[in-house]
């Protein structure tokens, strides 16, 4: 009756909506802003219509004045706060329809300017004024040239913004020119920005300088936009020191900048991030982009030189603690000493690339002598990493230099020696390579479901798992089964109620342990990594990671699936049918994908089954092998379907599933027979978990030209014969393929068992038969009777060589 109520209300609502489904969202148009400043963004996709809201993940813009000029083209006005951050800010549009795809737009403190063709050569680029952002496009073989005046001493930087606007793979080439064409700066990739590059001088002379930017190979096209920061704001290239505690206020110095250190003293937050983001000022300007830094309560030290050797080492404090260091030179190693107690278990790992510097570290741990004792380059990661546990009290060493022993001013580093404590993440996992941006938005269809699989990680621990959401849309409600011991990814529901309002935003969802040992505060986040540009075979080159995940409910949709929970097990290396109930709303007779969303352990079932038009049932088959984990588990379905407005996605509810060990066991003598000769198959059987009524045994994988009846038998069975029919044409050999499908009552349903898999049967061909002859005539014929010699004595025996030597004596 209940099931009824819900399909009535799931109907009543569909018939009286309007309907549209997965907004996509292209391009965004301009790509960047100048803080304190509004703009009219445009958006491109498709089924953009109902946009209602646009979600943003950093504080400083706000969005207003939403106009939709079409389906696939809507506008809204952005503001942009004085204080807005600068760089990247992600955001989403939410629709009554669902949520769109993330996309960037940058933020910067300079106006911008178009860039204006034709500016293609040295001698007639464009002219701009210092402190600018162009907005360009570098099309195939192009070159975009701009014109500054600059007077002697005067610092230009010039940064690309291009892979960074995470629409195409922009592999972005910057360079400085002085007016006599000289190239005085240029780059393609850089540690710092990665695949985007910056170019800075000091100009040696008054005069008109070019900065020029195209596609490293001279390629490009349409869709490589860029914006071009061209300014005399600082632009460093690391910062020392590269760490230091929450809520402290440390001298930095800015290293790289072409005209030279530059030292600013920052008050650091209490809360914090890591890697934290400082960002380089002088005279009220800003690098366009921050270098990177650890935030950590870890007690620290920075290198002292000189500390080239073991005996030179920099003494740091009693571990836990931290080392910061920069290879200075070419063949520069670094030497630091601490202290540590026997039994302490540390994780030493190395902080640089990560951090956005050209180092390459390699790690070594020395006892206190200056032996040898564990080393590391990468591990995991791109940068060192050393697992350790120390083996008494005493004072340690630790080397690191560049694997190919390369040292610059901007080599910086941090080493952490720090203890291997529990911890425990989650994250939405990506359903199809390069398309990373895939079901990793959650909309809830009002009065209906949506379910995602979450991976689990567990660091230094294992235990249960239990997902808790700090917030949810209004009428929505979070199933999270708790996740056992072992396992790294979980099915999750959400599920809307029929009056829900048509709402969203960003959620926090947090993993806690689930007890059994575990400490009870561990709590970790779930995340979703969005990589922007992912080339096939190549990676990604760009991505954003966060911690809110987007969920809205939505328009209801035209389908609804129930999955029947079953009545009886599965057990190891058996079948199981899944019954699934379809509702549709009137009119709609759509086929459909239904897709297996999660498999427990030892479960194998189709990726996916097409549902027919008009069905209103189906069947999900699955199996499990001999190594299935009992228990019982949770399982969901998720339904692909489209209707005139688009695809959308709906989950079954979450159904329970036992895997069982086999109420029996069974083997199969070896069988042998010949072509035409009927022969009985042996079975023996061994049941372990008792049944009532009669079970029902079939004799698969029988070769052509067999066949043998279903035989049924009760619990106290001990043998089973099956009567073999083999014609003459059977197939001849030796056939490996029998076993026993057994289906066992309980509950109104079958149990099914596949058993004894493997057994064999042999069909030889029959034997040949080789004529008789008649039986001869025993009986001597008159003739031979007359002919027949007269009887004599035996034959001598003939003498041995001795005794006729002993005759010939006498």
């Amino acid at each position: 009756m209940f099931r009824s109520i819900i399909h009535l209300i799931f109907l009543a609502v569909w018939i009286s909506s309007c309907h549209a489904f997965s907004p996509q969202l292209e391009n965004i148009f301009p790509r960047g802003a100048q803080r304190g400043t509004s703009i009219e963004l445009h958006f491109h996709g498709d089924r953009l219509h109902d946009a209602k809201e646009i979600l943003t993940y950093r504080p400083g813009i706000s969005f207003a004045a939403i106009s939709v000029h079409d389906r696939k083209h809507i506008s809204a006005i952005a503001t942009m706060s004085a204080d807005c951050p600068l760089g990247e800010h992600q955001f989403r549009i939410r629709c009554e329809s669902g949520i769109s795809e993330m996309k960037i737009l940058l933020i910067g403190q300079f106006p911008t300017v178009a860039e204006i063709e034709p500016n293609n050569t040295f001698d007639a680029p464009q002219t701009i004024s210092l402190n600018s952002t162009v907005h360009g496009i570098v099309k195939n073989e192009d070159e975009d040239f701009f014109a500054v005046q600059l007077t002697k001493g005067q610092r230009l930087s010039a940064e690309v913004e291009a892979i960074r606007l995470g629409q195409e793979m922009f592999d972005a080439y910057v360079a400085i020119l002085d007016p006599k064409r000289f190239e005085l700066s240029a780059r393609d990739d850089s540690p710092l920005l990665r695949t985007d590059a910056f170019a800075a001088i000091v100009a040696p002379e008054d005069g008109i300088y070019r900065v020029v930017v195209r596609e490293a190979a001279y390629q490009g096209s349409d869709n490589c936009h860029y914006r071009l920061h061209i300014s005399i704001a600082p632009r460093p290239s690391a910062v020392f020191p590269t760490g230091a505690k929450p809520g402290e206020t440390v001298e930095f110095t800015f290293l790289a900048d072409p005209s030279g250190p530059i030292k600013q003293t920052i008050t650091l937050p209490e809360s914090f991030s890591s890697p934290f983001a400082v960002f380089c000022q002088t005279d009220g300007l800003s690098a366009p982009s921050p270098n990177w830094i650890i935030l950590h309560p870890l007690d620290y030290a920075n290198e002292a030189e000189p500390n080239h050797t073991h005996q030179q080492a920099t003494p740091l404090p009693p571990a836990p603690s931290a080392a910061q260091g920069i290879i200075q030179q070419d063949g520069d190693i670094d030497w630091f000493k601490f202290s540590a107690k026997k039994g302490q278990a540390f994780s030493i790992k190395a902080h640089a690339l990560t951090l956005r510097s050209p180092l390459d570290t390699v790690l070594n741990l020395h006892d206190p002598t200056g032996k040898f004792l564990l080393n590391n380059d990468d591990q995991g990661s791109l940068d060192s990493a050393i697992i350790w546990d120390c083996p008494a009290d005493g004072e340690y060493l630790l080397r690191t230099t560049d694997k190919l022993l390369k040292g610059a001013p901007d080599f910086v580093y941090r080493i952490e020696i720090k203890p291997r404590a529990p911890a425990i993440s989650a994250t939405l996992p990506v359903v199809e390579r390069v398309l990373s941006q895939k079901w990793k938005m959650l909309p809830i269809p009002r009065g209906n479901r949506y379910a995602t699989v979450v991976n689990f990680t567990r660091e230094n621990i294992g235990c249960n798992l239990q997902l808790h959401a700090l917030s949810l849309p209004a009428g929505v409600t979070m199933h999270a089964p708790p996740v056992p011991k072992g396992t790294t990814s979980f099915p999750v529901l959400f599920e809307s109620t029929a009056d829900a309002p048509i709402a969203g935003g960003l959620h926090t969802i947090q993993v806690k342990s689930g007890g059994d040992g575990a400490p009870a505060d561990l709590i970790g986040s779930l995340s979703e990594r969005i990589e922007h540009v992912d080339v096939n075979n190549q990676g990604s080159y760009h991505g954003t990671s966060v911690d809110r995940i987007s969920m809205a409910v939505i328009q209801d949709v035209p389908l609804r699936i129930d999955l029947t929970t079953p009545a009886i097990p599965i057990v190891r290396n058996g079948t199981l049918p899944l019954i699934v109930k379809i509702t549709r709303a009137p009119s709609y007779a759509e086929p459909f994908t239904l897709r297996f969303l999660w498999s427990p352990p030892g479960i194998g079932a189709p990726v996916t089954i097409d549902v027919p038009k008009d069905a209103t049932e189906v069947i999900y088959p699955i199996n499990a092998n001999n190594e299935a984990a009992l228990g019982t588990w949770p399982i969901v379905l998720l339904a692909e379907a489209k209707c005139p407005e688009g695809p959308f996605l709906v989950a079954s509810n979450l159904a329970n599933v036992t895997i069982a060990e086999p109420f029996l066991s069974a083997s199969i003598d070896l069988c042998a027979s010949e072509q035409g000769k009927p022969t009985p198959i042996l079975v023996k059987l061994d049941v372990t978990t008792p049944f009532e009524g009669n079970a029902t045994a079939e004799l698969m994988g029988l070769p052509h030209g067999t066949k043998s009846p279903n035989i049924t038998f009760a619990s106290n069975a001990k043998e089973l014969t099956f009567p073999l029919e083999i014609t003459a044409d059977a197939t001849v050999g030796k056939h490996q393929s029998l076993f026993l499908k057994i289906l066992i009552p309980q509950h109104g349903q079958q149990i099914s068992h596949q058993l004894a898999h493997g057994s064999t049967l042999r069909i030889d061909t029959p034997r040949p038969v080789a004529p008789q002859a008649p039986a001869p005539d025993k009986s001597p014929s008159p003739a031979a009777k007359a002919s027949t010699p007269p009887p004599h004595s035996p034959a001598t025996k003939p003498l041995s060589r001795l005794e006729q030597l002993r005759q010939q004596k006498k």
